[in-house]
């Protein structure tokens, strides 16, 4: 008794580290190993400052200013081509970004939550310092902060958490140390990864049979 008793503590101290959301950087960093589906925003196209804008099964919005997001970077333009130009080699082409006070970047997924995520992160400051929220319903599962060196190079930020979550927050201060104030977050390259239920998968696979078994009988 006294064993399983322990047995039982020992789970339960270990359950919400498991939950815990895993910060990494890295494009790959936040990849999941186990088979998984991949939605992703490059907003290349989204040559008109759309806020919200959604692609690739994903809605991405921000507060503060009102097309704030524009400038170097949109209507096609890829700020690599002049040297000349303040931009994060991390970026290609046209970036989702805002400006104002505890202003922030959302990502949110249109279907089933996220076990996983990465995104390129820039910033209106000379060095990124990210705090970051991930949510579940509404409700603030995981924050952390992050500091990602020069804007002119830029990081990849990915965050995991087996628990799933279905909204990522993007906040960048002047000081690594700031939790609010004027924030500057500028995103591209993102990837958002869901690991399907077991059961989900299964379907999945019996849909395909029935697909090939279909075709074969026509044949």
């Amino acid at each position: 008794m006294k064993s399983k008793l322990i047995s039982l503590m020992a789970a339960l101290i270990a359950a919400p580290a498991m939950a815990a959301v895993v910060q990494t950087t890295g494009a790959g960093s936040a990849t999941p190993g186990a088979t998984h589906l991949v939605y992703a925003a490059d907003f290349e196209t989204n040559t008109n400052l759309d806020n919200p804008w959604s692609e690739g099964g994903l809605t991405v919005r921000h507060t503060g200013f009102a097309n704030d997001n524009g400038g170097c970077g949109y209507a096609g333009l890829d700020c690599l081509v002049d040297p000349a130009d303040v931009y994060t080699e991390k970026f290609s082409g046209n970036f989702f970004g805002t400006a104002g006070t505890n202003a922030y970047v959302s990502i949110a997924t249109d279907g089933p939550n996220l076990h996983g995520i990465e995104f390129a992160v820039g910033s209106g400051y000379a060095s990124i310092h990210v705090l970051w929220q991930t949510l579940l319903d509404g409700v603030v599962t995981g924050t952390g902060r992050a500091s990602l060196g020069s804007q002119l190079v830029g990081e990849v930020l990915g965050l995991q958490d087996a628990a799933g979550f279905d909204e990522v927050r993007v906040f960048t201060f002047d000081s690594a140390t700031d939790t609010s104030g004027y924030s500057r977050a500028e995103i591209d390259s993102v990837r958002g990864f869901t690991i399907p239920e077991p059961g989900s998968l299964a379907l999945a696979s019996l849909a395909g049979l029935g697909l090939i078994g279909a075709r074969r009988r026509r044949r």
